[in-house]
């Protein structure tokens, strides 16, 4: 598929004065980049696996993780010559996962339950790394998707309550209370402390003595290797998760299924 948002330079077209920053000109080839259609391959390839990664903590649904996960590259790649002027255009496109995300769960939220969940596992993990990121999928796999979505945004982003009010269209009370409600809930079944002591925010999000948010870090991180892992091989292990029925869990390896169809990748 092409890039429709990649424009070649015209050589014979009049150079830009010296005095005129490149972040002026986002369709400008910047120096020593090279080929923005490599670039944007580089940039997919780099970056694919955590973005799918934290698309699948936000919603507990693969293939709706994976369907903003390929909105979000689309719009990325037809403005490309804008996104790899930002600052950060791993925030730019996390940023448009989420927002796609956001928009398609108002359609089936009023009749959301836990569902099953089928992940790629990541080979490289211990057995007690793979138990803990399991077990924080699971914990996460019981939240109402609105508490779901603000204890990511907030315990694994760094997002503050004004951020994700304003993302979501929700009130400040609102976050905070969806927040509580979720960081009791997983520290219930993560059996860990919640540190509920405060009711205002935090100054600082990730703090070394908060175990809820370093079991989510835990989590993401072990999805990011398991999607890079998955990429590299034809028949993925699968670590399988049953959410409903009181949130049983239990693993699989598989190298005989038929592998399954990546759409994130399709439009490439």
């Amino acid at each position: 598929m092409g890039r429709p948002g990649v424009q070649k330079p015209d050589p014979d077209a009049e150079k830009p004065s010296a005095e005129k920053p490149s972040a002026e000109r986002p369709g400008a080839e910047k120096p020593g980049m090279g080929n923005a259609e490599e670039e944007f391959d580089a940039f997919y390839a780099r970056t694919y696996p955590w973005l799918a990664a934290r698309a699948v903590m936000l919603s507990g649904n693969r293939q709706n993780a994976e369907d903003a996960v390929q909105e979000a590259y689309i719009e990325a790649m037809r403005r490309w010559p804008e996104v790899r002027t930002c600052a950060s255009p791993e925030a730019w496109v996390t940023t448009t996962m989420r927002r796609k995300l956001s928009r398609d769960g108002r359609r089936w939220w009023f009749r959301w339950k836990p569902v099953e969940l089928t992940v790629p596992a990541a080979t490289t993990a211990t057995v007690e790394e793979t138990a803990e990121a399991l077990a924080a999928l699971r914990a996460l796999g019981t939240l109402p998707p609105r508490q779901r979505q603000v204890v990511v945004m907030h315990s694994l982003e760094g997002m503050s309550y004004q951020a994700i009010s304003a993302e979501l269209g929700i009130s400040v009370g609102s976050v905070g209370s969806n927040l509580h409600k979720a960081r009791a809930r997983l520290s219930l079944l993560l059996d860990v402390s919640p540190d509920l002591s405060r009711s205002g925010e935090r100054l600082l999000t990730r703090m070394a003595e908060d175990p809820l948010t370093v079991a989510l870090h835990g989590a993401v991180e072990w999805l990011t290797d398991g999607f890079r892992d998955e990429s590299h091989r034809p028949g993925p292990d699968a670590a399988r998760m049953d959410t409903a029925q009181g949130g049983t869990v239990r693993t699989e390896t598989s190298r005989t299924e038929t592998p399954r169809t990546d759409t994130a990748r399709e439009h490439r």
